[in-house]
This record gives C-alpha cells, sequence and structure tokens, in this order.
C-alpha cells in the first residue's frame, strides 16, 4: 500500500496541483483564462514523467542517504529548487531558451508546485506507521 502511495498517488498529486498552479498563476499574474488546456496537460505530463519524476526521485534518495533530520523540509525545498530543468527541456522543444518568457514563467509555477507537493507527500508518506504491522493500534 505505501508503494502505491509513493509511486502512484503521490506524482498524481503532484502533476494535477502543478497544473492547478499554472491555472491560477496564468489568471491572476496575467489576467487569463486557459482555453485549450491540451498542451499544457500533454507537454506538462510528458515532461513530468520523463523529466521531474527521475529527478525527484533523484533528489529524496540522495537526502535519504545523507540527513537523517529535517526530511520535512529538505524534500519539498530539494525537489522545487529542481523546477527550471523541466522547464528548460520544454523551452528547448519550443526553440526558445529564455526564462523570462510568461510561458516559462507559467511552467516554473507548475514544476515549483508539482516539487513541493511531492516532496510533502512523500514525507508525510514515510512518517506514516507500516499498514502491515499488526504491533500498531489505532486509536479514534
Amino acid at each position: 500500500m505505501r508503494d502505491i502511495l509513493l509511486y502512484l498517488i503521490s506524482p498524481l498529486l503532484a502533476f494535477i496541483g502543478g497544473f492547478c498552479a499554472y491555472v491560477v498563476i496564468l489568471k491572476v499574474v496575467y489576467d487569463e483564462t486557459l482555453v485549450d488546456g491540451t498542451a499544457v496537460l500533454v507537454w506538462g505530463s510528458v515532461i513530468f514523467l520523463t523529466v521531474c519524476m527521475p529527478l525527484y526521485m533523484g533528489i529524496i534518495y540522495a537526502i535519504d542517504k545523507r540527513f537523517t533530520s529535517y526530511k520535512g523540509l529538505l524534500y519539498p525545498l530539494g525537489c522545487m529548487l529542481l523546477f527550471a530543468v523541466p522547464t528548460a527541456a520544454i523551452m528547448l522543444i519550443w526553440d526558445d531558451m529564455n526564462p523570462f518568457l510568461p510561458e516559462a514563467i507559467l511552467f516554473h509555477s507548475f514544476f515549483i508546485m508539482s516539487g513541493l507537493i511531492f516532496g510533502l507527500c512523500h514525507w508525510v508518506i514515510k512518517k506514516m506507521p507500516p499498514f502491515s504491522d499488526p504491533s500498531h493500534t489505532y486509536k479514534l
């Protein structure tokens, strides 16, 4: 059950949260609405699965190997700081590497939020007691 939470639910929540951040920043900062979200969903999901997930898992692995405390801060911070890599991948696809373009800033917000959610989810799930351990009793 823990593996399902770590490797399926956590990335799904992170992707949905990143997409929501994209839409909110689009409305709040640029006063526009998302007319056709297909391109954002397609490019966002491709880059999320091929670039972000390996980077996020790598940074969490590195944090686990080097630190014993402050993981609740280090997981999300480490994942959030990787936001420029997936945005650069998308900008390379579109042949424009200006990190301050409005579209780049929207993808920055997408990947910063997804990193935050991914890191927090991993911390919370790893803090949970094992589901199969009968020695844990749960009180309501």
